[in-house]
């Protein structure tokens, strides 16, 4: 087969395949954009026989199937073959994806940057609370070893008299009272935590 037939070949094949194409979406769906798309893709080989180039692909395509036939091929090139393979089948495959328009990728940007936002709310806090209880913990250590007043761990708590009398099930149930040591002991604690601007 002479080159020239082969051009011919191709070009029709190149021309008739697009208007196909563009005719099917044209009658099933109406739709301009595939009508227009092969129109355009039938165009370029039109364009390319009448520039010469479309001998020069043909040439490119024979050369192609020279190198196959006339290659050993080893484990590099068919790592090769198929790289190039899955990279066509990827441009095919995004092909066929819808595509995202202005405003839908405007409102991926919002919801991308609304959950980072809320991810930096989440671990501020946690790292907030860790910084103010070590805070808290220092002050009230030092407070109550060096400033509260020391009692005596045998001083007897005050009761009142009635309490005495009440049976064991309902002292129980009564909540404890707090005495006046504690009481100061919580004051001198609340005035040193005031001291260092922690509440």
């Amino acid at each position: 087969m002479s080159e020239t037939t082969v051009v011919a070949v191709v070009t029709i094949l190149l021309v008739v395949l697009p208007l196909l194409w563009a005719l099917s979406g044209w009658l099933s769906r109406r739709s301009s954009r595939a009508l227009l798309r092969g129109l355009g893709l039938a165009l370029i080989p039109t364009g390319l026989v009448l520039t010469g180039l479309m001998r020069l692909l043909v040439r490119a395509i024979h050369l192609v199937v020279d190198w196959f036939a006339g290659t050993v091929m080893t484990t590099t090139i068919w790592i090769g073959v198929i790289v190039i393979a899955i990279g066509l089948v990827t441009w095919f495959v995004a092909g066929f994806m819808s595509p995202v328009d202005r405003e839908t990728g405007r409102q991926r940007r919002q919801g991308h940057a609304a959950r980072k936002q809320a991810r930096t709310k989440d671990a501020s806090p946690e790292s907030a609370s860790t910084q103010n209880t070590s805070r808290r913990t220092t002050p009230v250590t030092r407070g109550r070893t060096a400033d509260a007043p020391k009692t005596p761990a045998d001083a007897p708590v005050p009761t009142s008299p009635s309490s005495s009398s009440k049976p064991a099930s309902s002292s129980n149930k009564a909540a404890p009272k707090i005495s006046a040591a504690e009481k100061d002991e919580d004051a001198e604690l609340e005035a040193i935590l005031r001291k260092r601007g922690i509440e």
